[in-house]
């Protein structure tokens, strides 16, 4: 990946100049009760970042469990946190912030291949390409997620950060008051 005036390395002080430089700033939302696990987004990735189809080299992946014979899938997305774990460890500086789109993003040049940006990222985003070696994630498709476009259930979003994080707020108050209506139930 070419440099780019653009691109910020991974000092503090620059990662906040790059927020104020963009205060509102877009990142991916899912909603996994929407998911049905069809995997066309990994499918529609895949296509559009490495010219093929083939999951195991997208950037998204679609995670399966099963809990008491219910399916669950969910797609996992990088969270493009605003202070990332895997730009902070990575030990060849290959990821850096795109002041443009806000993504965290791979110089495949730098990079090592060593799994450090996998091992630390607390939600499973960043993978190792299969066929490069080198560490792959989401960098948002430019600020027009190709992921978003193709979810016929719309479970994948590109939302402004701010209503993401409110959306996560409401949701655990909901799970919140769920509990404790059925904890106030059971003790009556």
């Amino acid at each position: 990946m070419a440099e780019s005036n653009s691109v910020v390395t991974t000092s503090p002080r620059s990662l906040d100049e790059g927020r104020q430089a963009i205060p509102e700033y877009r990142r991916l939302m899912v909603e996994p009760e929407k998911c049905t696990g069809c995997r066309t987004c990994e499918l529609f990735c895949s296509l559009k970042n490495q010219g093929e189809v083939n999951p195991a080299r997208s950037r998204i992946h679609v995670v399966r469990s099963q809990t008491d014979g219910v399916i669950t899938t969910v797609p996992i997305v990088c969270q493009q946190c605003d202070d990332p774990l895997c730009m902070a460890m990575c030990p060849a500086g290959a990821l850096s912030r795109n002041l443009e789109t806000f993504a965290v993003v791979v110089d495949t040049d730098k990079c090592l291949g060593c799994r450090t940006c996998v091992e630390v990222c607390p939600f499973g985003a960043p993978s190792v390409d299969p066929r490069t070696g080198k560490s792959d994630k989401c960098d948002l498709c430019g600020g027009d997620p190709t992921c978003v476009k193709y979810c016929s259930q719309e479970a994948i979003k590109f939302v402004f950060a701010e209503e993401e994080s409110m959306t996560r707020k409401r949701d655990m108050a909901d799970k919140y008051l769920e509990h404790l209506r059925t904890s106030s139930a059971r003790v009556v």
